[in-house]
C-alpha cells in the first residue's frame, strides 16, 4: 500500500482519467523481477467509487502536536490573509471541531489496526473539496452554502479505505463525507477494459445528469463524475491506481490520433496529430481551471501572467494525459506549441472580457 513520505509533498495526488494507464501499472506491480519478460496476467479487480465534486480542492493537515495546516491542490500553508475561496478563514473558526474530527479518525484507525503506532511526525491528512456558493458554477452543488466534503483520509502515512470511515462527518460544522452521496461499484477487467469503460460511463453519466450529493440536500441539478479506487487492500492506498471518470459537459473527448502515412512529411504529420489532441484537451473547463489556479497562487491575472498560465495548462495536460501521449506516440514538443496556439488567444480574450465587464 502506498504511503506518504513525511519528507515529500503532502499535496493531493493528481488522478488519471485513462484506464489503460491503471492496467499498465497493475501489470508493472505484479511483474516477477526474476522473469521481467513473462506475460503478466492480472485478474479482474473490484473498484469502489465516490462522487466527484466540482469545487476547489482543499486539505486539512492535523499534526500530533495539534498544529493545523490548511492547503489547496497547489499551495501549502493557506491562511486568512492568503486563502483559497475562503476555506482557511472558515476552518480557522472551527479549531476545536477539526481537532475532534482528527481524534475520531485516529480512534477508528486504532480500532482497525490495534497493533500499529502512529508516527510521531505524521499528520492526519483530511483531503476534500470546498464547495458551494460562488466557488464553481453550472453544477447543482453551487446552490448549496459553502461546506467541506471529505474525499480521502491519510493516517500514519497511508491513504485509508474510504468505506471504513464513510460514516464520519460533522454536519453541525458543515463538514461532510463524499460517501453521503452513496458509493458505486465496478470491476476492472484488464483483458477487456472496454467492458469496464461501458459500466463506468453509464454510472458517470447518471451522476452528471443528477448530482447525488446535491440531491441528498434536496437540490436538483448537474454533477461531474466519480473517483474510483481499487478495493483490495494491497492496492487501495496506491494513488497510481486511482482514476476518475467525468460525464456530461466534463466528459473528456476521446479520439484516434491521425495515423502517419508512408512517405508523408513526418514533422507535418506530428503537428497534425498534436493539433488534434490539443483541440480536445484544451477544453473550456481546463482553461477556466488554469485561470483559477492563477488566482489561487495569488498571481496577478494580467498580460504579464500569460507565461504562467501557459506553463500550467501545458503541464496539466502532459501530466494528466501522459498515458495517452505515450500510447499513441504524441510528440510533446509539438503538443506544447499547439496548446499555446489555443490557450494564448483564450487568455487574452478572458482579460478583455474581465476588463470590460
Amino acid at each position: 500500500m502506498a504511503t506518504t513520505d513525511p519528507a515529500q509533498s503532502t499535496l493531493y495526488p493528481k488522478i488519471t482519467t485513462h484506464i489503460p494507464e491503471i492496467i499498465e501499472q497493475l501489470r508493472r506491480l505484479n511483474r516477477d523481477p526474476a522473469h521481467p519478460e513473462a506475460n503478466i496476467i492480472v485478474d479482474p479487480i473490484p473498484f469502489i467509487g465516490t462522487v466527484k465534486l466540482h469545487g476547489t480542492h482543499a486539505d486539512i493537515l492535523v499534526y500530533p502536536d495539534n498544529r493545523i495546516v490548511f492547503q489547496s491542490r497547489n499551495i501549502v500553508g493557506l491562511s486568512v490573509a492568503k486563502d483559497n475561496q475562503g476555506f482557511a478563514a472558515d476552518m480557522s473558526e472551527k479549531t476545536a471541531a477539526v481537532l475532534g474530527l482528527r481524534d475520531v479518525y485516529l480512534k477508528r484507525w486504532k480500532e482497525l489496526y490495534p497493533s500499529k503506532t502512529v508516527g510521531e511526525d505524521l499528520p492526519v491528512v483530511i483531503a476534500g473539496e470546498w464547495i458551494g456558493d460562488k466557488i464553481q458554477k453550472d453544477v447543482a452543488i453551487a446552490q448549496l452554502s459553502r461546506r467541506f466534503v471529505i474525499v480521502s483520509v491519510n493516517i500514519n502515512g497511508t491513504w485509508q479505505k474510504d468505506e471504513e470511515y464513510s460514516d464520519i462527518s460533522l454536519s453541525d460544522h458543515d463538514i461532510y463525507s463524499a460517501s453521503r452521496a452513496g458509493v458505486f461499484h465496478t470491476t476492472l477487467y484488464p483483458d477487456d477494459y472496454e467492458r469496464t469503460v461501458s459500466e463506468v460511463e453509464r454510472m458517470t453519466e447518471d451522476v452528471a445528469a443528477q448530482c447525488p450529493f446535491a440531491s441528498s440536500f434536496g437540490i436538483s441539478g448537474l454533477g461531474e463524475g466519480i473517483v474510483w479506487k481499487p478495493v483490495p487492500t494491497q492496492y487501495n492506498g496506491d494513488t497510481s491506481l486511482w482514476f476518475k471518470s467525468k460525464g456530461g459537459k466534463f466528459k473528456p473527448t476521446f479520439f484516434r490520433v491521425p495515423k502517419q502515412h508512408e512517405g508523408a512529411d513526418i514533422m507535418k504529420e506530428r503537428r497534425k496529430a498534436a493539433a488534434t489532441v490539443a483541440a480536445a484537451w484544451c477544453s473550456q473547463q481546463r482553461l477556466e481551471q488554469g485561470w483559477d489556479v492563477l488566482r489561487e497562487k495569488d498571481v496577478e491575472r494580467d498580460v504579464g501572467a500569460l507565461g504562467d498560465f501557459l506553463k500550467w495548462i501545458q503541464y496539466d495536460i502532459l501530466e494528466e494525459e501522459k498515458g495517452y501521449i505515450k500510447e499513441h506516440g504524441v510528440d510533446e514538443a509539438a503538443l506544447k506549441i499547439e496548446i499555446a496556439k489555443i490557450a494564448k488567444p483564450w487568455y487574452r480574450a478572458k482579460l478583455r472580457e474581465r476588463d470590460t465587464s
